[in-house]
């Protein structure tokens, strides 16, 4: 008898516990569409402004021995603005579009999973400009992030050659 009521007990401390989790989970979701509503805006028009400062700076900057690792570096860390921007507005697009359980299933994909339910959602709904942005942006966050790296290691390899020739010339 004392243990069925222990079992009991433990059935109703568990149950408990998962609603517990699943409020918090609730709360930081309504927490995570809040601030993507109050700074999608804010991230928008700094994405505009990363673009142009990799079209106009970082890139020229990445073609040249002396400066390329920075204009490498420099298009690596700004396409953390351009994923940044991708994620909240992934997330706010789920979540407007197909409530609190289409995010939840996002999250449960990786927490990326929100721009890929997110541009589900609009290909169902026939919005394919809003799909566009997605994809665009989606490209630009990888694109980005692989076009740095490659151009920052091509700068590293123009500066070792560089070294060795010089090494090579004072040898002589």
């Amino acid at each position: 008898m004392i243990e069925g009521i222990k079992n009991i007990g433990a059935f109703v401390l568990g149950i408990g516990f998962l609603l517990l989790l699943l409020l918090i989970s609730v709360l930081m979701i309504q927490g995570a569409v809040w601030v993507g509503e109050h700074v999608l805006q804010w991230l928008i028009n700094l994405t505009w402004f990363a673009f142009a400062i990799n079209l106009l700076i970082l890139l020229p900057l990445s073609f040249f021995r002396k400066t390329g690792m920075f204009g490498g570096i420099g298009m690596f860390i700004s396409s953390y603005v351009f994923g940044l921007t991708l994620w909240f507005l992934g997330l706010l697009l789920t979540y407007f579009t197909w409530g609190f359980l289409g995010v939840l299933i996002g999250l449960v994909l990786g927490g990326v999973g929100v721009v890929p339910v997110a541009m589900l959602a609009m290909l169902l709904n026939g919005e394919l400009f809003v799909l566009f942005v997605l994809v665009l942006l989606t490209i630009l966050t990888f694109g980005l992030k692989f076009l740095g790296i490659y151009m920052a290691g091509r700068a590293e390899q123009k500066n070792e050659i560089y070294q060795q020739e010089k090494l090579a010339i004072y040898e002589q």
